[in-house]
């Protein structure tokens, strides 16, 4: 009987780590499509402590730490009160967080896959899927460089992030909980100044601000607002956005000894859904395919990894006869999507001092 063909689209975090784990788990030939090749900047990321219990699942714990991430000590926040407040993971048994590079943090990840024997394919675009006649399989049509290539595929994972691009196409729909964008520019620190290494949180009356500082003396500065606020006060534009962070309390004068890398600015929207159907036979979709969280939560790579790991136990489940494997998988995504936005709330709950400003009356309630 010939071995199984496993194609994950996307080469993120969730699409590394669930190639990562066939590939330790037993036999089969694993194919990364990637449709980048990791060389854009990706808007930083801070991580738990416990993100490393996810590389020691993955047995890449000391090859994760001697990439020299920037630690991250808790956070601090100007959140329902004028005055900021504290968390720190100072006492936290799993040591301190960090803030990620995104852009080597994922590229790490493409080498470990590809050490592990997944085949990783870089600018390859999903362009379609279709059932494998005769086989309970598929073949996914992927469009590269040399060309369009079909591969036949035992079973496909979707990480192609919140367009869940294969997931879509086989008739999932995405249950939108809400949308706001980031406006996110980046910042270099001055020689010989110094920024917090916790993470900064400020909420204002249209939206909140976040800065973390990265390696390299970068620091990452983001603000979330709705569109409709984006548009007309034209925050897509660096002279707009740079006076609105000039009027923030406590972020402004924490930046003061740093400047504005031009040209870095990048708007993104923000999508808060799940999955109607994460999962389905022979396909699984994982990361921000399968549900996409608020980056408030701090959880989006955690998820990632963790969806990643899941993935590839329902695989093989699946292929050792399990047929309940994939609605588990499932119901496990729907499950942590309910828990994240009973968080997501208490948290938006907590800032009340702009009762009639439309970005937090849109979020005042649960909205399903």
């Amino acid at each position: 009987m010939p071995e199984p063909t496993f194609v994950i689209l996307g080469g993120g975090p969730a699409g590394c780590a669930a190639a990562i784990a066939l590939r330790q788990s037993g036999g089969g030939t694993v194919v990364v499509a990637e449709s980048g090749a990791y060389r854009s900047d990706r808007i930083g990321e801070s991580v738990p402590p416990d993100i490393r219990r996810l590389f020691s699942r993955l047995g890449l714990l000391d090859a994760f730490e001697l990439e020299g991430h920037e630690p991250c000590y808790g956070s601090c926040s100007s959140w329902g009160d004028y005055v900021l407040g504290y968390n720190d993971f100072t006492v936290n048994p799993n040591g301190t967080g960090l803030h990620l590079d995104r852009r080597r943090f994922d590229a790490f990840l493409a080498r470990r896959a590809s050490k592990a024997g997944a085949h990783l394919v870089t600018g390859a675009r999903f362009r379609s899927v279709r059932p494998h006649t005769g086989e309970p399989a598929f073949v996914v049509e992927l469009e590269t460089s040399a060309g369009v290539r079909q591969l036949k595929a035992s079973f496909v994972v979707d990480a192609t992030g919140s367009r869940a691009r294969l997931a879509r196409n086989l008739g999932a729909r995405r249950l939108v909980h809400d949308r706001f964008f980031c406006a996110t520019g980046y910042f270099h620190l001055r020689d010989k100044a110094e920024l917090t290494q916790l993470t900064m949180l400020e909420a204002v009356p249209d939206g909140w601000w976040y800065a973390a500082r990265l390696p390299d003396r970068r620091i990452a500065v983001a603000f979330a607002c709705d569109g409709d606020d984006l548009r007309s006060a034209t925050l897509h534009e660096s002279t707009s956005w740079l006076r609105r962070l000039g009027q923030t309390a406590f972020l402004a004068p924490a930046l003061s000894e740093s400047f504005y890398i031009p040209g870095s600015l990048r708007v993104c929207p923000v999508p808060c859904f799940v999955l109607d159907r994460p999962a389905g036979p022979h396909w699984l979709a994982a990361g921000d395919a399968a549900s996409s969280f608020d980056p408030l939560s701090g959880q989006g790579i955690h998820k990632a990894l963790s969806n990643g790991l899941a993935a590839a136990d329902t695989i093989r489940a699946c292929l050792d006869g399990d047929g309940t494997a994939t609605e588990r998988y499932a119901d496990g995504i729907r499950q942590s999507f309910d828990t994240f936005l009973a968080q997501r709330y208490a948290f938006y709950a907590q800032e009340r001092r702009w009762p009639e400003a439309t970005f937090w009356e849109r979020r005042r309630e649960p909205r399903r």
